[in-house]
């Protein structure tokens, strides 16, 4: 059977990461604080260049959801989520420019 086709990405710019702590306080399942004083996305890919990424098909319409109160909560608008059909952002700051 094949695997599930994932339906959102989370994506986590560590390089830009402040370490308020919020997204760990908020979702200790997916973020963990560092020694260096950042978050680390506990499952996330590496993509270079401290960027992070993390498909799943955690519920992002629930509003209570963890991961989404991660990105909604960052302080330093690293943490957004996406939803991989429609590349429509629904949590977390637009990127960066």
């Amino acid at each position: 059977m094949p695997e599930e086709q994932k339906k959102y990405i989370v994506e986590y710019d560590r390089a830009n990461c402040i370490g308020a702590d919020m997204c760990t306080f908020v979702d200790p399942e997916n973020f963990k604080m560092n020694e260096d004083g950042k978050a680390d996305l506990v499952k996330g890919e590496h993509k270079g260049n401290d960027q992070f990424v993390m498909p799943t098909n955690e519920n992002m319409e629930d509003m209570g959801n963890p991961l989404r109160r991660a990105a909604d909560s960052c302080p330093a608008a690293v943490i957004r989520i996406t939803e991989i059909a429609t590349g429509k952002r629904v949590a977390g700051a637009p990127p960066r420019k």
